[in-house]
């Protein structure tokens, strides 16, 4: 991954399944966060994330942006986007420059999430630090001191098999699109019996990545993790403790920081 090398103005962004949002590298965070809704076609999505940027930018011309999208990106090429399925096959980098008129470079979103909580989040000071964001999808990251980590292409743990018998995925079983669909309402109305039902399924994904990541600290975030109406903390804790380990110790589990501006806050960090 080569950084963007710029003097000027930066626009950092996250696409989601559901929402884009974008907002203002300044020296010491971020400016306002705009936030708008992800349009289903690829080629509305690309203009309205540049005209986003261009209002977080205001007056002041855009030197270079950077963000993160919700699926495989290969030399900046949507490889697969399960939540934005015509998206797939967009070069999405050679796009939004163009869009811009500006150097532009995406990722996946975990990456840029997993960065954002190990520099300014919940995993500051930690020199592994494993993150899963569960919400519309399950976006995952691994950074190992201070850089994101990765393979061929990104860590997408979220696909793993939990199901071997139907070949179920766990982002299939936990997401906030499995809910939707399983209940007919958004995550947050769906009954708290289904989280209690789903929370075994999740701290099976999270104990499996453990397994192939062995992190300090592994960070849980996204929508889909709140106290109110969603997967708790705690639950998530008890549920992984249950699982035998070869470990002497499993790695301290944490809630995210920075929330839905994780991403943006990864592609702001100085190095990546």
């Amino acid at each position: 991954m080569a950084k963007i090398g710029f003097n000027g103005m930066k626009i950092v962004f996250d696409i989601g399944g559901t929402s884009m949002r974008a907002a203002r590298a300044l020296e010491d965070g971020l400016g306002e966060v705009r936030k708008i809704p992800t349009p289903k076609n690829p080629k509305e999505g690309v203009k309205a994330l540049a005209n986003l940027a261009r209002e977080c930018a205001g007056a002041e011309g855009i030197e270079a942006a950077a963000g993160g999208f919700p699926g495989v990106m290969g030399k900046g090429v949507i490889q697969y986007a399960p939540n934005l399925p015509e998206w797939k096959g967009v070069a999405l980098t050679e796009e939004l420059t163009h869009a811009l008129g500006a150097p532009a470079e995406v990722l996946n979103d975990g990456d840029f999430a997993a960065l954002g909580e190990a520099a300014y989040g919940a995993g500051r000071g930690a020199r592994i630090v494993a993150y899963a964001g569960v919400g519309t999808g399950i976006g995952c990251g691994r950074v190992v001191d201070g850089r994101i980590d990765g393979g061929v292409y990104d860590f997408e743990a979220g696909h793993q098999i939990v199901d071997a018998k139907e070949g179920r995925e766990l982002e299939e079983l936990v997401s906030g699109r499995a809910f939707e669909k399983r209940y007919g309402v958004h995550p947050s109305k769906a009954p708290r019996e289904g989280y209690a039902e789903m929370t075994p399924v999740l701290a099976a994904g999270i104990y499996n990545m453990i397994l192939h990541w062995s992190p300090e600290i592994f960070v849980l975030g996204g929508g889909m993790m709140n106290e109110d109406n969603g997967y708790r903390l705690a639950d998530v804790a008890s549920a992984l403790k249950r699982f035998s380990s070869p470990y002497p110790k499993l790695p301290e589990l944490r809630l995210a920081e920075l929330k839905d501006a994780a991403g943006l806050w990864g592609a702001l960090a100085p190095c990546w």
